[in-house]
């Protein structure tokens, strides 16, 4: 999701968790389903829709199949919890801004524990060096801490920026250094990793059980990719359905439960088709994939 465009979307959603989801057995054999668990939407996908119709686009997201939310802050959590219980849908996780100081985590995390989230995410693709880094990493030990306190996993969602190489090394992998593995956690999106040329089962060996949560969108063929350089805004739309772009999704599955996850959340920032059709393309293709 764009950092910029995400931000304004935030202000239209709010959220409530209704419990965790099925625990995913290990089914990662070849011939087994690749993801047997339930697949959730980014309702960033659909935002336009729902800023218009709430209950009505999350009855439409459950008609797709999908079982599972990920949303974000700005009305009280009961305005949305009961159009999430009407639908079938639960809401594990939510996406906040970064705070800008521990007392204004403290609310942020009052808002996610009174939605009833598991997981706290944040992320802004920040331009920073190492130094900044290092200090950005000891203060998200410090909101780590407060979010454990109140029962609730807090996590990071890289863009692009973190994978950029500074002194050595990248933001990503400071984060993954410097963070308490149990005060700090991932939410990797698969195409914002790829789109930075890295590899996304590189980090799931050098850190397994960090990335509970994963963005599951897919980019097209053809488009260039770069850590430094956001795609072009008036360029080729770069988002695919799943299974329509160029990632090796059996490869991904395969090598899942190395990060440890447990939920998924497809996303597109941008379709070229109507968003529903979209995201019943995603959703049926994940439904179906069978690992080789």
């Amino acid at each position: 999701m764009d950092r910029v465009t995400r931000r304004g979307f935030l202000g239209v959603l709010g959220g409530v968790a209704a419990g965790a989801a099925a625990p995913i057995r290990d089914a990662w054999a070849a011939g087994q389903l690749a993801w047997p668990g339930p697949i959730g939407l980014e309702l960033y996908t659909v935002r336009d829709h729902f800023a218009k119709d709430p209950a009505g686009t999350l009855k439409k997201v459950a008609a797709a199949g999908y079982r599972e939310v990920e949303i974000g802050p700005g009305t009280k959590p009961g305005a949305l919890k009961q159009d999430l219980q009407a639908a079938g849908l639960t809401a594990p996780s939510g996406y906040f801004n970064p705070a800008k100081n521990i007392d204004e985590w403290k609310r942020t995390v009052d808002q996610a524990h009174d939605y009833g989230l598991q997981y706290i995410v944040v992320g802004d693709n920040p331009v920073l060096d190492a130094a900044a880094w290092r200090r950005r990493a000891e203060f998200f030990n410090r909101c780590g801490e407060v979010s454990q306190r109140a029962g609730i996993q807090f996590c990071y969602h890289a863009h692009f920026h973190e994978f950029a190489e500074i002194d050595g090394t990248t933001g990503y992998d400071i984060m993954l250094k410097d963070c308490s593995p149990k005060l700090l956690k991932m939410e990797m999106d698969i195409f914002w990793v790829i789109y930075a040329g890295a590899d996304p089962l590189h980090y799931w060996r050098l850190y397994p059980g960090r990335f509970p949560l994963l963005h599951i969108k897919d980019i097209r063929k053809g488009v260039k990719i770069s850590p430094q350089q956001s795609p072009a805004p008036d360029g080729p739309n770069p988002f695919a359905p799943v299974g329509q772009g160029r990632i090796d999704w059996q490869r991904i599955f395969a090598h899942v439960h190395e990060a440890g996850a447990k939920h998924i959340f497809v996303e597109q920032d941008k379709c070229n088709l109507p968003e529903y059709q979209a995201i019943r393309i995603s959703y049926d293709y994940l439904r179906h994939l069978r690992l080789g």
